[in-house]
């Protein structure tokens, strides 16, 4: 199967570049995704176990109750209904006095969440690095096909 030439710019950013700054440029990236990935599922473990030690100790009673009884303020109300404001705060109350009784294992079933999302973070990291190795290897075959072949004396 032949190869089909590779177009100028491809030669162009091999030959002025170089294909290690390349290749550099493609793991900082990664890292630095990496990081981000990181820092995200750090976040979410971080608020998924508070959420679950504020359900189980049933504090979550007390800050639905309150929250639903702030009224809306004054520079907000042309953007909201005050119509539409009382009917979210009527369903948060719904909501906190129909869980009431099943907080504490709702509480512990939420704490399980945070290995889950470990686990994605896990599944996640996986893929960024196999496709960061898949991009590699393909830097190297387009450097490669990029380069002018020289005929071999016979």
């Amino acid at each position: 199967m032949p190869c089909e030439p590779v177009h100028q710019p491809a030669r162009q950013l091999f030959s002025d570049i170089g294909l290690v700054t390349v290749k550099i440029a493609l793991w900082l990236g990664v890292a630095l995704l990496v990081l981000l990935w990181t820092a995200g599922a750090a976040l979410a473990a971080g608020a998924t176990d508070w959420a679950a030690g504020l359900i189980a100790s049933g504090k979550a009673i007390e800050l639905g109750t309150s929250a639903a009884q702030i009224p809306v303020p004054a520079w907000l109300a042309p953007w909201i209904d005050p119509a539409l404001a009382q009917a979210a705060q009527q369903a948060v109350l719904w909501t906190v006095s129909t869980f009431r009784d099943s907080l504490p294992w709702l509480g512990a079933m939420v704490g399980w969440l945070v290995p889950l999302i470990w686990v994605g973070w896990g599944l996640g990291l996986l893929v960024l690095l196999a496709l960061a190795a898949g991009a590699h290897l393909l830097i190297g075959r387009v450097a490669s096909a990029s380069r002018p072949s020289t005929p071999s004396p016979l």
